[in-house]
């Protein structure tokens, strides 16, 4: 059974959205083909990771009278200022972030997504957007989805970033480039999933030369290098690893980027018993 754990359904495609909202012809039409390219690469189950229109919530209703398993946050909450507008709801403080979390669940989300960081820089390497919540924020936002019995994925670079994540609750940290051993070991003993996206850099590590991404290719390289350094070391310490291409980000499309992320993971050591076991755990199917 093959699990993407880290997707963006809406994102990497054609569809138009317009002021009919998410349920319009198109917007379903595209989320069927969004399944069936998935299906067709042999993939039954996807975690989603977010985006601003939250057509998550489509997929999930249409994939009901299939075979795949799906689930979504619907949308992804960032501290306003930061990155994450195109993946979410702005949060201001605490109490708005409880508030704003309050109304999202009245939608039925299958988990929450917290992006505590920015992405990491394609020209400077190492060097990643800053960290938008403190960490009264991000434990108060954490501890508010558990009670209400939902776990939480948390975009998360840099180890200042990663610790502040795991020491907050945590259930999966996702992308953690820049991670390092203090990381790893607190994610092992924790038991927190790492989803590690090795696709994005490794993707534009290998782009065309007629790609407008050819500029950062070095960098890329670098990137995929130390990460994928850092996954065969998280293999050994039997850390938690999931599968997630992080596909419908550029050069990381749907379908194909999870049996190219299947590829880099196994290259690191792990199997693909184990990645099935851990994508079940994460998508919290028996």
């Amino acid at each position: 059974m093959i699990i993407d754990c880290h997707i963006h359904c809406g994102l990497g495609n054609s569809i138009k959205r317009n002021k009919s909202g998410i349920n319009n012809d198109d917007i379903v039409e595209g989320m069927k083909k969004v399944m069936q390219t998935y299906q067709s690469y042999g993939v039954q189950g996807l975690r989603d990771g977010g985006d601003g229109s939250g057509v998550g919530i489509v997929l999930r209703e249409i994939s009901k009278d299939s075979d795949l398993i799906f689930r979504t946050p619907i949308r992804a909450f960032y501290k306003r200022g930061h990155y994450g507008d195109f993946l979410g709801d702005p949060v201001d403080d605490g109490k708005d972030s409880i508030e704003k979390m309050d109304v999202l669940i009245k939608e039925s989300p299958d988990f929450i997504k917290i992006i505590l960081t920015g992405i990491m820089s394609f020209t400077e390497l190492g060097i990643s957007g800053p960290i938008g919540f403190s960490k009264s924020e991000c434990v108060a936002m954490i501890d508010h989805a558990h009670q209400r019995g939902l776990s939480v994925m948390v975009h998360a670079n840099t180890p200042e970033g990663i610790m502040m994540a795991l020491t907050s609750g945590a259930d999966t940290i996702e992308h953690g480039y820049g991670i390092d051993n203090d990381c790893l070991c607190a994610m092992r003993e924790s038991n927190v999933i790492w989803v590690p996206t090795l696709a994005p850099f490794a993707n534009i590590a290998k782009c065309r030369d007629d790609s407008p991404m050819k500029k950062y290719k070095q960098v890329s390289e670098d990137y995929f290098r130390q990460h994928r350094s850092m996954v065969k070391k998280a293999n050994a310490m039997c850390v938690n690893i999931a599968l997630g291409s992080d596909s419908g980000a550029t050069l990381v499309p749907h379908g194909q980027s999870t049996l190219d992320e299947l590829g880099y993971l196994l290259d690191c050591g792990l199997t693909e018993k184990k990645l099935e076991s851990i994508g079940k755990r994460v998508l919290d199917i028996k």
